[in-house]
């Protein structure tokens, strides 16, 4: 299942850019994301006891200026009020982003996509799920030369059985290439 979930996420990004105009495939810049941050639970993900936690975030994309899609992971970690238990949350999203005109050094973002969750609490005896999910967020990302700065905020769903599981992660890292 793991390994279906990925070709289809490659794939989509790979038609995307494979429907690309031909002088947009030209400019096509290809570029790599690296960063941590926050987890935040909200909804009935937050009333069940999630408390705030951190995330590791990897991600590499194709932009041609103002379309281009990316495919990312991520590791989240929330634990749990009152206890020592936790919820780890590993994830691969692709995305299609959407970059107005770069304002001076500082290039807003949209972005959007599905993807696939695993999610296993640290309780004896837990077994890992896996879940599709949805996310829509925004970012902003400070370009110097090949090496920029990012910080974006995202709304995470995650289709899971009864309530669904809702995370606002906020990111903040690096990004090399594409600009």
């Amino acid at each position: 299942m793991k390994r279906f979930g990925s070709a289809v996420l490659l794939g989509a990004v790979a038609a995307l850019v494979a429907g690309l105009p031909g002088s947009a495939q030209a400019q096509a810049r290809g570029y790599v994301m690296l960063g941590g941050g926050l987890a935040i639970p909200v909804g009935d993900y937050k009333d069940a006891g999630a408390k705030t936690g951190w995330l590791g975030q990897v991600a590499g994309g194709v932009t041609s200026g103002v379309i281009g899609g990316r495919i990312s992971g991520s590791f989240i970690r929330n634990g749990a009020e009152n206890s020592d238990e936790h919820v780890r949350i590993l994830g691969a999203m692709a995305d299609l982003t959407v970059s107005p005109k770069m304002t001076g050094k500082v290039a807003p973002y949209l972005l959007g996509g599905v993807g696939l969750q695993n999610g296993k609490s640290s309780v004896a005896g837990a077994e890992s799920d896996t879940k599709f999910a949805w996310n829509a967020g925004a970012g902003l990302g400070l370009m110097a030369g090949s090496i920029g700065l990012f910080i974006e905020g995202r709304f995470l769903s995650i289709n899971t059985e009864g309530a669904k599981t809702n995370l606002i992660p906020i990111t903040v890292g690096i990004k090399l290439g594409g600009h």
